[in-house]
């Protein structure tokens, strides 16, 4: 899912999608990862930043890419496994790279339509075809 670079936060439904980690297991990291800690609004849903997703990511790549547990994940957080620099640099990446996305997207919407349209005059030949035929 392409997110919205003007956006100033994210629920966590669309943190998962974006990032590939089912809700249930956002909240779970949040138990692990005390940096991990996206602001609530006033019902007490979360509210997620860049700065957020980015954190998330991170995670993501130390469990899944590395293959550390949770808990080695997070000392290594806490331990400035995540530096301010690199995290926005993630960040900054992100949002480069969901730019990119948005116009690959929209391209592939424009040539999408246009093969209908495509196939709809050769369907419309074939009918005019068949009709002259019998």
């Amino acid at each position: 899912m392409a997110f919205e670079s003007s956006k100033s936060y994210y629920t966590i439904g669309e943190v998962s999608r974006i990032s590939s980690i089912p809700a249930y297991l956002l909240r779970y990291w949040e138990e692990f990862f005390s940096e991990l800690a996206p602001a609530r609004d006033t019902r007490g849903n979360r509210r997620y930043t860049n700065r957020d997703i980015a954190m998330v990511l991170n995670i993501k790549e130390l469990v899944y890419e590395k293959g550390y547990k949770l808990n080695k994940a997070s000392q290594m957080v806490k331990n400035g496994g995540v530096a301010g620099d690199e995290a926005d640099h993630k960040t900054s990446e992100i949002l480069k790279l969901q730019k990119q996305l948005g116009r690959e997207q929209k391209q592939y919407e424009i040539t999408d339509e246009r093969r209908r349209m495509l196939l709809r005059e050769i369907k419309d030949e074939i009918e005019d075809i068949l009709q002259l035929i019998g």
